[in-house]
């Protein structure tokens, strides 16, 4: 057999041991036939035992060594592997092992992480991919920002705000870092030559007396945004004690 234990040899050293046994009167011959016939079938047994552990072994082992980009690359990297050699390519995740003969394909590593596309469910459904196709790759919200620091008065702020595209206005969002004592009302206003402003909100931007945040009730008249677009914050009416106010505008262009 493969590991070079043989019925034969197994035989020859049981007699060999009756041969050599210890002083005294020999025992009945056919006792002595029937142990070593027993002796014999238990070792054929271990043996075959051990073959068949030996095949089980041969054929589920894996033995990783360096991937490859794909399968016409992995026979020219490795003309003589040995069985058991396991081999993954990376263009497209699939793993061989040599069992052999040949090489044999025996998994995907991550076959459920495939690339969604149109025809099939991948990271994300098929109408979700879709979808997401038809998006032009400039659309995104963008937004304004504008900061008044220290005590804030009935006042048009002098900071202006040009916007370079064209889009819709989402919604306003307003904060201060010292409640006002009394309600504060915010509009904002556009203009395209700074001459001419156009009050955009259809209900103002409102602090309650106390409140840090806006009430979450403004509205706009006028959402079209055009590209050249410049704004403004007017301060209609400032609570008393109101600071550090800060005005969020978004723009989905």
């Amino acid at each position: 057999m493969s590991n070079g234990i043989t019925l034969a040899h197994v035989e020859s050293l049981i007699r060999e041991a009756v041969k050599h046994s210890g002083p005294g009167q020999p025992g009945d011959p056919g006792e002595t036939e029937l142990a070593i016939k027993r002796a014999l079938e238990a070792a054929g047994e271990a043996l075959q035992a051990a073959g068949k552990a030996k095949e089980a072994y041969q054929t589920t082992r894996l033995v990783y060594q360096s991937p490859v980009a794909d399968s016409e690359e992995l026979s020219m990297k490795y003309p003589s592997p040995e069985i058991g050699w396991t081999v993954q390519t990376y263009k497209d995740g699939k793993r061989y092992r040599f069992d052999g003969q040949t090489w044999v394909e025996i998994d995907v590593f991550g076959q459920n992480l495939q690339v969604v596309n149109s025809d099939m469910d991948g990271l994300m459904s098929t109408a979700e991919h879709l979808k997401l196709n038809e998006i032009p790759l400039e659309v995104q919200d963008r937004v304004i920002v504008f900061c008044k620091e220290s005590r804030v008065y009935p006042e048009v702020l002098g900071i202006l705000a040009p916007f370079p595209f064209d889009g819709e206005i989402l919604h306003v969002k307003g904060y201060c870092g010292v409640s006002g004592d009394t309600a504060t009302e915010i509009r904002i206003e556009r203009s395209k030559d700074l001459i001419h402003w156009q009050d955009v909100m259809g209900s103002p931007l409102k602090f309650e007396a106390f409140q840090h945040q806006d009430d979450g009730e403004a509205t706009f008249e006028v959402r079209k945004v055009e590209a050249g677009d410049i704004f403004r914050i007017n301060i209609v009416e400032a609570g008393s004690n109101i600071q550090h106010l800060t005005i969020q505008l978004t723009i989905r262009t």
